[in-house]
């Protein structure tokens, strides 16, 4: 029944051609699927099982809420993230614990960068093989914190990994990975739902939503370099969002049990699903504590783009009267109401640390630290 409702909301969008390519693709990935080492991943995937029984974690989204979060204060927490969160990792002081893709568009440019990003994570996951085919298992099988999942019909919610129910977002993979893993806390940062069309684009293929971006201009995400110019990905369309929400109210109709909670710590998120915390009374820094991880993470920063101690103590704050059209050359501090509206145009020559006590600093780029 699924696979027909499928196939006839292909029929109804995209016409009986593509409808019937669907068709074909998935019954060419049920017989990919038995010529994988199943066995093996079966065995490797049962020692994660109940691995961080009653741990709670961080599920980062990549929207841009996150530039009004405090990311930097998750230093000693178990985070989660996803597709192209490595722009951010410039402006943290950590890297995520595990990763995950799922986006076939996505995943099909995460793939070339397999070596930069599992060796940092304590685990990475992804597809073995894809509902449209692309089998990545044979190259993760080398990594021996590199994961991958099979992919069943459906909409539900697997116990049973390496098996899971692609959602049509990746953090409702991430949920069943998290489940199986032991974490009974989850909590959302950066998962806005809250999307617009993306103009500076190229349709891959007529009748879809699948897209390369022309511009480094995204609009959705916390960097404009984020789905830059090059990457691809689908339009977030409303029917794409609908699908979306739908998984969402799945989980919180069905899964969500006093043993497993998802709770919505993000600024500015229009997804009303789960029931909402303020962030920091999640984190409760304290004073001292919150000066020691800034100042730690900005100095770092500062040394690897040239500015001595002396460099940061002169480091001048620019107010709302200023021109910030003339600091290209230069650092600069600034509030954070301000911060946030130069990220999108500034992040291309300096890196936005913060916010912090009320502001945000702008460290000057070295034309080597200038690449995403």
């Amino acid at each position: 029944m699924y696979l027909l409702k499928k196939t006839i909301d292909a029929y109804r969008r995209e016409g009986l051609k593509e409808a019937l390519y669907k068709i074909a693709r998935r019954l060419n990935t049920a017989r990919k699927i038995a010529g994988l080492n199943v066995k093996l991943q079966k065995k490797r995937w049962r020692k994660l099982k109940g691995a961080y029984e009653g741990e709670r974690i961080f599920v980062i989204g990549n929207g841009p809420s996150l530039n009004k979060t405090p990311l930097y204060l998750l230093e000693n927490e178990y985070k989660m993230c996803f597709n192209r969160f490595s722009v951010m990792e410039e402006r943290l002081p950590w890297t995520p614990d595990f990763f995950l893709t799922t986006d076939d568009l996505v995943l099909s440019d995460i793939a070339k960068e397999f070596d930069k990003i599992i060796p940092k994570t304590t685990y990475s996951f992804f597809p073995g093989i894809h509902f449209h085919g692309q089998v990545y298992a044979n190259e993760l099988d080398k990594y021996t914190n590199a994961f991958w999942t099979i992919p069943k019909l459906g909409l539900g919610f697997s116990d049973a990994l390496p098996y899971i129910y692609p959602g049509h977002t990746v953090i409702y993979d991430s949920f069943q990975i998290l489940k199986y893993m032991g974490f009974e806390e989850i909590y959302l940062l950066g998962v806005d739902f809250n999307y617009s069309i993306h103009n500076s684009v190229k349709i891959l293929k007529k009748n879809t939503v699948d897209i390369i971006s022309t511009k480094d201009d995204d609009p959705n995400h916390f960097d404009p370099r984020y789905f830059g110019k090059g990457r691809k990905y689908h339009q977030p369309e409303e029917f794409v969002i609908n699908n979306m929400i739908k998984d969402m109210e799945y989980l919180a109709n069905n899964i969500i049990t006093e043993d497993f909670r998802i709770i919505n710590a993000g600024f500015d998120s229009k997804l009303n699903s789960f029931p909402r915390v303020d962030f920091k009374s999640v984190i409760n820094p304290s004073t001292i504590e919150m000066e020691r991880i800034f100042s730690n993470l900005r100095e770092s920063v500062c040394n690897k783009n040239g500015l001595s101690k002396s460099d940061i103590e002169n480091i001048p704050f620019l107010n709302e009267g200023d021109k910030y059209q003339n600091v290209d050359d230069s650092s600069f501090i600034t509030s954070i109401n301000i911060g946030l509206s130069l990220i999108q145009s500034k992040i291309f020559t300096h890196i936005p640390l913060g916010p912090y006590d009320g502001k945000y600093y702008f460290i000057k780029r070295t034309s080597e630290e200038n690449d995403t």
